[in-house]
C-alpha cells in the first residue's frame, strides 16, 4: 500500500482553513496597505463603533480575541490616535477603550476596500457557492464556539 501523507494532510479541513486564512490575511494586508490596517485592527474598530466604549476584556469577548492580543492591538491603535484608553471608573482594574473620530473616519474610509478584500477572497466561487460557504463557515464557527480557546461572547 502506497502512503501519501502530505497529499492526505493537504486536504484536511483544518489545513484548508489554515491556508485560506493565510490567503485572506495576505489579500487584506495588500489591499489595505494604504490604511496601515490589519484584519484584527479593523475588527476592533468595527466592534468599538457598534458597541461604543467598552473594556478590553469585553472587547475581546465580542471579537474572539484573548486579552493579550486585544491589549497589543489596542495599544497600536491608540498610538495612531484611532482609539483612546482610560481606567474604568466602575472597575479600576479594567481599561475602557473608545473609538476616536479619526478611528471612525478611518474605518469608514477603509470599508469599501475591505469589501473588495472579501470579493477577491471569494472570487473563485459563484454567488450560490459564496452564500453556501459563508453559511457553512458560520455554522462551524457558531456550533463549535464553545471549543474555542477564546469563544465569542454575545452578551452585552
Amino acid at each position: 500500500m502506497t502512503r501519501i501523507p502530505l497529499t492526505q494532510a493537504n486536504v484536511l479541513p483544518g489545513n484548508l482553513l489554515r491556508r485560506c486564512h493565510q490567503i485572506s490575511v495576505a489579500i487584506f494586508l495588500r489591499k489595505c496597505e494604504a490604511y496601515h490596517l490589519t484584519q484584527l485592527q479593523y475588527i476592533l474598530l468595527c466592534a468599538l463603533e457598534e458597541k461604543g466604549p467598552i473594556d478590553q476584556i469585553t472587547l475581546g469577548g465580542h471579537t474572539a480575541l484573548d486579552r493579550n492580543t486585544v491589549a497589543v492591538v489596542v495599544r497600536k491603535l491608540e498610538e495612531r490616535g484611532l482609539v483612546t484608553r482610560r481606567r474604568n471608573p466602575e472597575d479600576r482594574r479594567s481599561m475602557l477603550v473608545t473609538l476616536t473620530e479619526e478611528g471612525e473616519r478611518l474605518r469608514h474610509d477603509a470599508e469599501p476596500t475591505v469589501d473588495e478584500v472579501q470579493e477577491e477572497i471569494l472570487a473563485p466561487l459563484s454567488e450560490d457557492e459564496r452564500e453556501t460557504l459563508c453559511r457553512l463557515l458560520t455554522r462551524i464557527a457558531d456550533e463549535n464556539n464553545h471549543l474555542s480557546r477564546v469563544p465569542i461572547r454575545q452578551a452585552g
